[in-house]
């Protein structure tokens, strides 16, 4: 399910007030399904979103790697000592390992929630007749109801293995791009 609470009263009013006093634009309305425009917005930010949370995840991970190995290399019995008896470990290290192991886990929710809800607006969009696809995405695509919730799985897993950007588009178009490359039907000479 979406992430609602990013609309509720509450923050409509905090992001209304901030868009005020900084000139800035953020959305402070829901996204209407049935609106192509409201569904390029938000397939634009829902990927971006979910591409810049599984970067932080990456990065974290690479971290707690090295991290680690340092641990091995520099201080050998703090790093047999975190697994094996706690209370024995550099306290100082402990304490950076257990950090780190936090924000790793918060942003691997955060990553999941944002994959979740950038399937969901892919999922809308698919949805939608071919003149509203073409509109959102470039082109239609035909998938069958009971495939699409996987067919996106795969898309979003291979979206992983593609280069990260910082920019909202070139994420959004990396997608669509995975998209085109994947589910674009292939006319053989002959056939038309």
């Amino acid at each position: 399910m979406f992430d609602e609470s990013l609309f509720d009263k509450e923050n409509l009013r905090i992001i209304k007030t901030i868009n005020a006093g900084m000139g800035t634009r953020h959305r402070d309305k829901p996204y209407d399904l049935n609106n192509t425009d409201d569904l390029k917005q938000a397939l634009l930010l829902t990927t971006a979103a979910y591409r810049d949370y599984w970067h932080y995840w990456v990065t974290l991970e690479t971290i707690n790697e090295n991290f680690d190995e340092s641990l091995e290399n520099y201080d050998t019995a703090t790093w047999f000592n975190i697994g094996n008896a706690p209370g024995k470990a550099d306290e100082l290290s402990l304490k950076a390992a257990a950090a780190l192991n936090k924000a790793r886990l918060a942003f691997d929710e955060l990553k999941e929630r944002a994959k979740k809800n950038c399937a969901l607006i892919i999922k809308a969009v698919l949805s939608t007749p071919p003149t509203a696809q073409k509109n959102v995405l470039g082109r239609s695509y035909e998938i069958k109801p009971e495939e699409i919730d996987d067919r996106i799985d795969e898309l979003l897993d291979e979206l992983d293995e593609s280069p990260y950007h910082y920019e909202m588009p070139k994420n959004r178009d990396a997608l669509l791009k995975l998209m085109k490359e994947k589910w674009s039907v292939k006319v053989k000479k002959g056939d038309g």
